[in-house]
């Protein structure tokens, strides 16, 4: 998930995706559209709904679950991101202190390492309640600070603590439900790679177009999702993989110009579903272009295009 900012003349991977006119759409799905039969196999494998939706912000409950997750995964995740979006130096203060509960010493915390890690010691709650305001400060940084954030309501006397009181009880509610999914399902399978991992990576092709991703684990490039998914008829919800996450999944090894991270497979982990998609990169790419693809040629295009 980006903003809309332009780097070198182009909106971020997320937007141009969503452009029917933009030549970057236009290059992924020439090239590997061929998804309908990848989201058929998805939707049979899916499970029922596990964790409901409630009354909290569903964007924020997503971006919420994302800080969860690099908490899970290392006990002190790089927080730069959040602070990008601390504007002023109240607010930049209130974040430092945050850290401090958090445990962090002066350092914001590290991007990559070796994994798997153990999982953080932070108070559930005390996690949550801060997943839920980096979530925010996350979300300034993106697209700015909207009317109707809580982060606008604190003006200049904001602290760490008032911070952590913006995450309404159905919020954490909700991130406690969420995290013991994940919990079950997928920290077992990311603990079984081993090597290097990097959390919200941005790649080389990031310079020419912004991106980043959720979590790349030793090869392995996972999306994170929170969506409830569409209603059948009988009002039960089923979990669909949509073309919008396939073509962001597709951008982001595309740019992977040099193969920095290693990419071998992707997957998508829906966390309201407790299920975890993984699957081979070549097999994948080969299936969506319909046969053999190079991948260095294909990146080689793709950088063309951006700096062109």
């Amino acid at each position: 998930m980006m903003d809309r900012t332009a780097v070198g003349g182009w909106p971020s991977l997320t937007t141009a995706l969503s452009d029917r006119t933009s030549p970057v759409r236009a290059f992924v799905t020439v090239r590997f559209g061929r998804w309908q039969d990848l989201q058929a196999r998805y939707r049979e494998s899916v499970g029922p709904l596990v964790v409901a939706g409630g009354r909290a912000n569903p964007a924020t409950i997503g971006s919420a679950f994302d800080w969860m997750v690099r908490f899970m995964t290392h006990p002190r995740p790089d927080l730069r991101l959040a602070l990008r979006g601390a504007r002023t130096p109240a607010v930049r203060v209130a974040v430092r202190e945050l850290a401090l509960m958090l445990g962090y010493r002066e350092d914001p915390g590290t991007p990559r390492f070796e994994g798997p890690v153990s999982d953080t010691e932070i108070d559930h709650e005390l996690l949550a309640r801060a997943c839920w305001s980096l979530a925010l400060l996350t979300d300034v940084y993106r697209v700015g600070l909207v009317p109707g954030s809580p982060l606008a309501e604190l003006g200049s006397s904001v602290t760490a603590d008032r911070l952590l009181e913006l995450a309404p009880l159905n919020a954490i509610d909700e991130l406690r439900e969420l995290r013991a999914s994940a919990q079950s399902t997928l920290m077992p399978a990311l603990a079984a790679r081993r090597g290097a991992w990097a959390l919200g990576p941005t790649f080389e092709g990031s310079r020419l177009m912004k991106a980043d991703a959720d979590l790349v684990a030793a090869g392995l490039l996972l999306e994170l999702k929170t969506g409830l998914g569409s209603k059948r008829p009988d009002g039960t919800r089923r979990s669909s993989l949509e073309a919008a996450t396939i073509m962001q999944l597709l951008g982001y090894v595309l740019l992977d110009f040099s193969d920095e991270f290693a990419i071998e497979a992707v997957g998508v982990y829906n966390a309201r579903y407790a299920h975890l998609a993984t699957w081979p990169l070549p097999d994948l790419l080969t299936e969506l272009a319909g046969g053999p693809v190079d991948l260095e040629k294909e990146r080689a295009g793709f950088r063309d295009l951006l700096a062109g």
